[in-house]
């Protein structure tokens, strides 16, 4: 079985641009919500919305090892 080169190297340049996006715009933009003073965030909203950028930085590993597999 013959394998398309071009489209595996457009689905490897979509998952950078996705990493891309995921760590230069999405954690810090949601870590600036996280830490604005005049969101009102208290008790368990604000310990579940904290662990977004965890999420986001989980998400980011996962596709860095995807990138990786794919090569």
């Amino acid at each position: 079985m013959k394998m398309d080169k071009k489209g595996q190297i457009n689905g490897v340049i979509m998952f950078i641009v996705a990493f891309i996006a995921l760590v230069a715009v999405a954690i810090p933009i949601t870590q600036g919500v996280i830490n604005d003073p005049t969101v009102n965030l208290t008790g368990m909203t604000k310990t579940i919305v904290s662990y977004v950028p965890v999420f986001l930085a989980l998400g980011g590993l996962v596709l860095g090892v995807a990138i990786y597999m794919k090569r």
